[in-house]
C-alpha cells in the first residue's frame, strides 16, 4: 500500500477542525471544488469514505484519521527537519515579489551573519502560508497579516503605500497627495481575486480616508498599471518598493495619510524552522 498523501492529510485534518468545506477552503487558499477533490482522492486512496458531506460528519474511519493523523503529520515534519538540518542545506525564505526591493538589505544582512546560503522564493503571502504548513518554506516575509494557529509571525517594519499619478496631475507637484483629494478620480484597482488580502488591505485604506474609489479598471499586474497612468486612464495604488524603478510620464509620491502594510517574519510553530533564535538576533539587530 502507496503511503498517505501528507498534503492531503493535513487538508482533510484542516476540514476535521472547521467541520465545514466552505471554511476548511478558505483556511487553505482553495477552491471548495478543489479541496472536495483532494479529500476524494484521499478517500480512495485509502479505500474507505472519511467525510459525509450532507449534513458534515466524519465517518468512523474519518474520526480514526483524525485522532491519528494528526501525530502521524507532525512526526513526518519533524523528521523531514532532522533530514534537512543534518544537510545544512539553504534556508528558503519567501518574499513577494513586490517588496522584493525594501527586503533585499535585510535578506544580504541575515545572509552574512548566518554564513548561509539563503534561497529567496518570490510567495505572496497566502503562498508562504501554504509552503510554510507543507513544509517547503523554512521562513517568510509577509507583506500581509497572517492569523493562522499553526504558525507565529513577529512585526519587522513597514512599507508605505504611494500612489502613482501622471506627471501632468494637478496634484503630482505635491511632496504627499492627500488621499482624500482624490475622491473623484478614476482609480486602477487590484482585482479582488489576484489577491483577496491586499485588495482588502488597499480598500482599507480608502474607508479611513471616508471613500469608496471609482474603480474605472482592475490590473492585476503593476506594469500594466502603471502604462496605463502613463496614458491618463487614471491613477493607482501600489507599495513603496516600486519607488526605486522608472516610469516614465508618471510620478509616484507617499500619501498625507498614515497608510502602510506591515512587513513580518513568519514561521512554524512545530516543528520549528532551522537557526529560529539566530534568525530573530539578526532580525532584531537590522537597522534599515
Amino acid at each position: 500500500m502507496e503511503p498517505i498523501n501528507l498534503r492531503r492529510l493535513r487538508l482533510f485534518l484542516l476540514l476535521a477542525e472547521e467541520r465545514n468545506f466552505h471554511r476548511a477552503a478558505e483556511r487553505a487558499y482553495l477552491s471548495q471544488p478543489a479541496l472536495s477533490q483532494q479529500i476524494r482522492a484521499l478517500e480512495r486512496e485509502l479505500g474507505v469514505r472519511l467525510v459525509e458531506r450532507k449534513p458534515f460528519r466524519l465517518t468512523p474511519a474519518g474520526e480514526v484519521l483524525r485522532a491519528e493523523g494528526e501525530r502521524l503529520f507532525q512526526e513526518a515534519l519533524a523528521l523531514r527537519e532532522r533530514v534537512r538540518r543534518a544537510g545544512w542545506g539553504e534556508l528558503r525564505f519567501g518574499v513577494p515579489e513586490n517588496l522584493l526591493p525594501d527586503l533585499m538589505p535585510l535578506l544580504d544582512h541575515l545572509r552574512r551573519g548566518l554564513g548561509q546560503p539563503v534561497e529567496i522564493l518570490e510567495m505572496h503571502t497566502p503562498e508562504q502560508v501554504k509552503a510554510l504548513k507543507e513544509g517547503r518554506l523554512d521562513y517568510g516575509l509577509a507583506g500581509l497579516r497572517v492569523e493562522d494557529p499553526a504558525l507565529d509571525q513577529e512585526p519587522l517594519l513597514e512599507v508605505p503605500i504611494v500612489v502613482v499619478l501622471p506627471e501632468g496631475h494637478p496634484l503630482a507637484s505635491r511632496e504627499r497627495v492627500p488621499l482624500k483629494a482624490l475622491k473623484e478620480a478614476p482609480f486602477l484597482l487590484i482585482p479582488k481575486e489576484a489577491l483577496p488580502p491586499l485588495h482588502e488591505a488597499f480598500m482599507e485604506v480608502f474607508r479611513r480616508a471616508g471613500f469608496t474609489p471609482k474603480v474605472v479598471r482592475e490590473v492585476a499586474r503593476f506594469p500594466q498599471a502603471v502604462s496605463l497612468v502613463a496614458a491618463g486612464v487614471g491613477v493607482h495604488l501600489t507599495l513603496a518598493p516600486y519607488r526605486v524603478f522608472p516610469h516614465p510620464g508618471t510620478v509616484l509620491r507617499p500619501l498625507e495619510e498614515a497608510a502602510a502594510l506591515q512587513v513580518s517574519l513568519i514561521y512554524r510553530k512545530a516543528p520549528p524552522p532551522p537557526r529560529l533564535l539566530e534568525v530573530r538576533a539578526l532580525l532584531r539587530s537590522w537597522a534599515p
